[in-house]
C-alpha cells in the first residue's frame, strides 16, 4: 500500500496500516469541519474520534458507494445531527424539570428548598452503583428506558427494575420531607418507560 492511499477493502479486512493513513489524513480536517458546527472543541474530537471507532468496529461491514472522504464528512455531520437532537433531548427534559419544580415552589422559601435538593442529592449517592447510573440516564439526560438498555447492555426489564427499586429507596429515605419531589419523579418515570 502507497503512503497516503486508503482502499475500502483494507479497511475490511482490518489493516492497521489503512486504518493509520485513515486517522492521519482526515482527522484534523474532520474536527475542522466538525467544529464549524458545533463551536465545541472537545465535543467535535469526540464526535470525529467516535465515527472513526465506529468505523474500525464495524469495518467488515462497511458500504461506501461514495468517495471515503465524502463518507467521512458525511458521517461526522450524522454523527453531529444525532449529538445534536440528543442535547435537544436533554435541554428539553431539564427545562421541564424547571417548570415543574418551579411550580411547586412558589410557595416554599428558598432554604427549606435548598435543604431538601442536598438530602435528595446525597439520597441520589447513596443508591447502588447500577441503579443511580440507570436513575441519573433517565432523570437528568432524559433518555428513555430502550436508550439506556442499549447504551448499558442491560434488557428494557432490568432498566424498569432499577428506576423502581431507585423511586422506592428515594421514597424511603425521603420519607419525613417534601413528597413534592418523590410524586414528580414517580410520573416522571411513568411517562419515560412509555415513550
Amino acid at each position: 500500500m502507497k503512503k497516503n492511499e486508503i482502499s475500502v477493502e483494507d479497511l475490511q479486512n482490518g489493516k492497521e496500516e489503512a486504518y493509520a493513513i485513515l486517522y492521519d489524513m482526515y482527522y484534523e480536517n474532520l474536527v475542522r469541519y466538525c467544529f464549524n458546527l458545533t463551536n465545541d472543541l472537545a465535543l467535535a474530537e469526540d464526535i470525529v474520534q467516535n465515527l472513526l471507532v465506529k468505523i474500525w468496529v464495524n469495518r467488515i461491514n462497511l458500504n461506501i458507494n461514495i468517495s471515503l472522504k465524502g463518507y467521512l464528512y458525511r458521517g461526522v455531520y450524522n454523527e453531529f445531527v444525532k449529538e445534536y437532537n440528543k442535547g435537544k433531548r436533554r435541554e428539553k427534559a431539564l427545562l421541564e424539570i424547571k417548570y415543574e419544580v418551579l411550580d411547586h415552589m412558589l410557595d416554599i422559601d428558598h432554604e427549606q428548598v435548598n435543604k431538601k435538593m442536598k438530602l435528595l442529592e446525597e439520597a441520589i449517592e447513596k443508591l447502588p452503583k447500577k441503579c443511580k447510573k440507570v436513575f441519573l440516564l433517565s432523570k437528568k439526560q432524559g433518555y428513555k428506558y430502550k436508550e439506556i438498555a442499549s447504551q448499558l447492555n442491560i434488557s428494557e426489564k432490568a432498566v424498569e427494575k432499577h428506576i423502581s427499586r431507585a423511586i422506592k429507596r428515594l421514597k424511603q429515605t425521603l420519607s419525613h420531607s417534601s413528597h413534592i419531589f418523590m410524586i414528580f419523579f414517580s410520573r416522571r418515570f411513568t411517562q419515560r418507560k412509555n415513550h
